[in-house]
């Protein structure tokens, strides 16, 4: 059957400066320049060579406790340095990582627990209320009084590989239920490498971490910007909860870039920042954000994706006057491919409705335990040039705009 050619966009993938996996990028960096900050919080700094060095440490714990490649290992502890190296370490030995919020009901914790698999589970202290919901699996207590500074340890053995799980993020399947989106190091690299070519993210940035540790924001904040190298800067839940100290927080702490949710838009949107203030980007998800700032001093990008494809396919700046909630979801971003497909699985012409599918170096590897769900949504992409390359079925429908842009038009039509 002959195929239309109306793709789209298909960006070239930044290439690769030799490290292929998230750990190894951020080695990388440590080794480079061990000196530079990778994570500040409330004042205190932990280096890169520290933050490789807890790491390390707690990766040895991890194998000890009886952690295996491939395997599911949760780590349920507040926003923090010791979350990230606790999460890096799970990185380290090439096991899927499953980050918690200890606020999340217990019920939701223990539906996650169960349905990702979770062989070992990463707490503050045995006395969490989440250690008894850990049926079958091995429990490992992390000591609160952790020093960010180590002395050496010898590396252990990366497990990890570009196409290994390195994530699970939270994705809404059937029924409104959450279960997790298999996201690989080659995902989160694609978006680090993004990050730094289209955006400019860098050594030079300090980004806003205040995303729930379990939520696919927090992936976003976290492991593309430690992996391009910016420095982690964690704001505690107080703050966040006030539009005026959201403000004060981000210029006392020379923020440069920023992943807002619809709070911290808002809180932009209610009062300019200072003359101090060096924040220059604010990307915000297109679907979610209730007003932009009027005339702000930075860029605001708004985004476009699925959790299943690491959250981040489709993106545009947004324009003075622009409201929130336009169908207008931008160009696909390098590496990633977005098709517009009739109900025979063919692209449609130019300007015509389909429903939009993904596909590039983004999309998951699937849903995790949930082999008959993770068919029907991914299926081999026809389209590409990777024999092993995937397509996610979106349910949302769209057609595409003269300059390549995207217009989707109605809800989802699947969960």
């Amino acid at each position: 059957m002959r195929r239309r050619r109306y793709m789209l966009h298909r960006g070239s993938r930044h290439a690769a400066d030799g490290n292929t996996t998230v750990d190894g990028r951020i080695a990388s960096h440590a080794t480079s320049e061990p000196d530079r900050i990778a994570v500040s919080h409330n004042g205190g700094n932990t280096s890169r060579a520290n933050l490789e060095r807890m790491a390390e440490a707690l990766a040895q714990r991890l194998l000890a406790a009886g952690a295996e490649q491939d395997k599911t290992v949760a780590v349920c502890l507040p926003r923090g340095v010791q979350q990230i190296a606790a999460c890096l370490a799970v990185l380290k030995i090439g096991a899927a990582c499953l980050a918690l919020s200890p606020q999340d009901s217990l019920e939701m914790l223990r539906f996650r627990l169960a349905d990702c698999g979770v062989v070992l589970l990463v707490v503050q202290n045995e006395r969490d209320p989440i250690v008894s919901l850990a049926a079958g699996a091995e429990v490992l207590a992390i000591d609160p009084a952790l020093p960010t500074r180590i002395r050496d340890l010898p590396a252990t053995a990366s497990g990890s590989r570009p196409a290994s799980v390195a994530w699970l993020a939270s994705a809404t399947c059937a029924g409104g239920a959450s279960c997790g989106a298999e996201i690989t190091h080659a995902n989160v690299l694609l978006l680090a490498d993004w990050l730094q070519a289209s955006c400019g993210i860098g050594p030079r940035d300090r980004v806003c971490h205040m995303a729930e540790p379990g939520s696919s924001a927090a992936m976003l904040e976290v492991w593309p910007c430690l992996a391009a190298g910016a420095t982690l800067v964690v704001m505690d839940d107080a703050i966040a909860a006030s539009p005026v100290a959201i403000r004060a927080w981000l210029e006392a702490e020379a923020i440069t870039a920023m992943i807002a949710g619809e709070d911290a838009i808002d809180a932009l949107a209610q009062a300019p920042l200072g003359r101090e203030a060096r924040l220059r980007l604010v990307m915000t998800d297109a679907e979610r954000a209730r007003r932009y700032p009027a005339s702000p001093s930075f860029r605001i990008l708004a985004t476009w994706g699925q959790d299943e494809c690491t959250l981040v396919s489709a993106a545009h700046l947004v324009h003075r006057n622009e409201r929130p909630g336009s169908p207008h979801i931008g160009r696909p971003i390098a590496g990633a491919a977005i098709h517009i497909l009739d109900e025979d699985g063919q692209r449609v012409p130019l300007g015509q409705e389909g429903e939009l599918w993904i596909a590039g170096a983004g999309v998951g590897h699937g849903y995790r335990n949930r082999p008959h769900l993770t068919a029907e949504r991914f299926v081999p992409d026809p389209f590409g040039r990777d024999p092993a390359g995937m397509i996610f079925r979106t349910g949302h429908r769209g057609r595409a705009l003269p300059g390549g842009a995207i217009r989707r038009s109605i809800q989802p039509e699947v969960c």
